[in-house]
């Protein structure tokens, strides 16, 4: 993605209309378990980059919460979320349960424009399948926009698994719409047209 294009988006648009408030904050939320590799975590900083360049030019005031997560969640600093490296298992739903706490304590919706995106590989235990879509779907009744992204690169996926998206991913597109999207990203090309179509009003460049 051009740095050009980040420079210009400051004379685009969100097509839904935000509170009166000019306060933001965004939840840059990552799973950081062991099957999220170096190329993985690169397109998700890219994908966060660059909705942090558009937001940041529609609020005058902005804050970033991120949290890290692999089957638990902590509110790191932004050299720990993009560099941690951790091994284990992966429970989606720890994220945007912890969002929803902070938000609860220091971000009122009423005064704060809430965004939350999530970046993960997809693989997710079977065990919190249910509670991570329960988790999200709540999240999104806070947020002006919450975006699940899953990040596959085909020449890393596992040779046992055969569908390109979770089951998680496929139970949340059937509530997809309005303050819920979704986003598949295979490589940093993939990343400005996805950005396109969650804001809308975006012209090619």
């Amino acid at each position: 993605v051009s740095q050009s294009r980040y420079y210009d988006l400051r004379y685009y648009y969100i097509k839904d209309k935000p509170k009166e408030a000019t306060d933001a904050v965004i939840f840059f939320m990552m799973d950081v378990s062991g099957s999220m590799t170096t190329n993985i975590k690169y397109i998700a900083r890219s994908f966060y980059f660059l909705l942090y360049q558009f937001l940041k030019h529609k609020y005058e005031h902005i804050e970033i919460v991120f949290l890290a997560h692999t089957t638990e969640a902590e509110e790191v600093d932004e050299e720990r979320f993009f560099k941690r490296v951790a091994s284990g298992g992966t429970h989606i739903s720890s994220a945007p349960k912890l969002a929803m706490e902070i938000i609860e304590k220091r971000y009122h919706p009423s005064s704060w424009n809430i965004y939350a995106f999530h970046c993960t590989d997809g693989d997710n235990w079977e065990e919190d399948n249910v509670a991570a879509f329960d988790a999200m779907r709540q999240l999104a009744g806070y947020c002006q926009l919450l975006c699940y992204s899953e990040i596959v690169i085909e020449s890393e996926r596992p040779g046992w698994q055969t569908d390109k998206t979770s089951k998680l991913w496929d139970n949340l597109s059937k509530i997809e719409g309005g303050n819920l999207k979704l986003a598949l990203l295979g490589n940093v090309q993939d990343i400005w047209p996805t950005f396109r179509r969650l804001f809308g009003g975006l012209p090619d460049v």
